[in-house]
């Protein structure tokens, strides 16, 4: 579909306008800003223009609406809908941690733009979903691209269930308004460890039920695989383009020392949030991950997505060891129950199976 001239336009003048350009204009259309950083006049300009033109192309989740790659914002009732049930949850989510922040209410929010929204619902349950979204820093002339695939389907005798979620930063934006088909070619069409692998892309986390060698059908047994790929210079470039750079305290101050990891974790659970997903990280021993309720990052009942990135953030909690230890077991045990005898002409494979 055509990209929204007229919108495009319309942001390009309204910015001129104002006779304003750098931070000056940023502060204008989008303040007030989080403490901003030091940048070029040009930067902030296309950063301004780049997120004027995109809020205008495709809505925006501050304001409750929802545009098109058309700018036409129209849809069916039931893609409405599920159009909807996504935006409900990043502003819940999002608003979670803007109280945790003591920001003010859409302070977040108004950053986040939902690029394209493919959601398939049923009874208000996620089955599949395929989107993007893009978190403007608040703080620097940077935003985030954040995807995330999933797919879920219970079967008589099996369930299938993958999903990949990465993100990529744009510390240079254009001053053009964002393309949904054309990021979208940046990812690979591959399997969940693959798909946010090239094009300045990085993975945060991936999971599947690995039916091959046939673990499928009567024989299937949830043989789970995934991995948090985050690593802490990407967990400190997360929070640098979202909330600028942050001194680390002296390792000795152990009550300053964890504020500075709960900032961390915070900035990759906005990264989440922004898609609709939330997670509890535990950041203290008395404290418990609790992944989302709507989508499962997780296939077994070890919580492994929370404890991958807590531990990127630098904290490692007592139990995280032996709840490793634990989660290796389990998955051990449920891959024990598969049938070694199947005959190789029933293998599958998945990539074949789920149509990645």
């Amino acid at each position: 579909m055509p990209a929204n001239t007229s919108s495009a336009d319309s942001a390009n003048s309204s910015a001129a306008n104002t006779d304003l350009q750098g931070l000056e204009l940023a502060e204008h259309h989008f303040g007030p800003l989080l403490h901003p950083t030091r940048a070029t006049r040009s930067a902030w300009t296309n950063y301004s223009i780049n997120r004027l033109q995109t809020n205008r192309k495709y809505g925006s989740v501050v304001s409750g609406s929802l545009g098109s790659e058309d700018g036409s914002g129209e849809d069916s009732g039931e893609d409405e809908y599920d159009e909807y049930w996504l935006l409900g949850g990043i502003i819940v989510f999002v608003s979670q941690i803007e109280k945790e922040m003591n920001l003010e209410d859409g302070v977040l929010k108004k950053c986040i733009t939902i690029l394209s929204n493919e959601t398939v619902l049923d009874d208000d349950e996620p089955r599949s979903t395929d989107h993007m979204v893009r978190i403007y820093s608040p703080t620097a002339p940077v935003y985030i691209d954040v995807h995330f695939q999933f797919y879920f389907r219970p079967r008589c005798s099996e369930v299938e269930w993958f999903y990949s979620l990465g993100y990529k930063i744009q510390r240079r934006p254009s001053p053009t308004a964002g393309n949904a088909l054309a990021i979208k070619k940046e990812l690979n069409n591959g399997c969940p460890p693959d798909v946010h692998t090239r094009n300045g892309w990085q993975t945060l986390c991936w999971g599947y039920y690995d039916d091959s060698n046939g673990n499928y059908g009567k024989n299937w047994r949830r043989i789970e695989c995934g991995k948090v790929e985050l690593h802490e210079e990407g967990v400190m470039d997360v929070h640098e383009a979202l909330f600028g750079e942050m001194e680390k305290p002296a390792e000795t101050n152990s009550v300053a020392i964890l504020a500075y990891r709960r900032s961390l974790v915070r900035g990759i659970r906005l990264l989440l949030a922004a898609v609709g997903v939330t997670y509890n990280v535990a950041c203290t021993d008395d404290e418990r991950d609790e992944g989302p309720h709507d989508y499962m990052l997780e296939g077994l009942s070890d919580k492994w997505v929370g404890r991958g990135i807590r531990n990127a953030c630098g904290l490692r909690l007592a139990r995280d060891a032996e709840e490793e230890r634990e989660g290796a077991r389990d998955r051990q045990e449920e891959a024990k129950g598969y049938d070694e005898d199947s005959e190789d002409d029933d293998e599958g494979d998945y990539e074949s199976h789920y149509g990645f």
